[in-house]
């Protein structure tokens, strides 16, 4: 079992000069639906965004090792609550590491927003 945590400033989103261009280069189509669906809210990017980070340490890989972080995408259920779609690339790094489930969970409190990951 692998675990990875991120956390972020959620203010460090609220500049972001062309949030579209920032959104179209980490999120997939069907993140940013869910993005839209709540008014673009920068809470919700930086919880996603750090879920993502959160996917990358629990897998034991970085950024720029292969994968992308549009290559992982949170979905989330009827409830509203958060896990990660296995594409091919995700499923390759599950099967290296002999895992089968990863998990995926985020919470946000004042100006910060947290995303802790278990592959297993």
């Amino acid at each position: 079992m692998n675990c990875g945590v991120d956390i972020t400033r959620i203010s460090r989103f609220e500049n972001i000069e062309n949030l579209d261009g920032f959104l179209n280069k980490y999120f997939t189509n069907e993140e940013k639906a869910y993005i839209n669906s709540k008014s673009k809210s920068i809470q919700t990017i930086a919880g996603m965004y750090s879920a993502k980070e959160a996917v990358l340490k629990a897998m034991g890989i970085g950024i720029g090792s292969g994968v992308a972080l549009k290559d992982i995408s949170i979905l989330h259920d009827n409830l509203g609550c958060p896990y990660v779609d296995i594409t091919a690339k995700i499923d390759y790094y599950l099967l290296q590491k002999s895992a089968k489930e990863i998990t995926v969970s985020i919470s946000h409190d004042g100006d910060y927003a947290v995303a802790f990951c278990v592959v297993k």
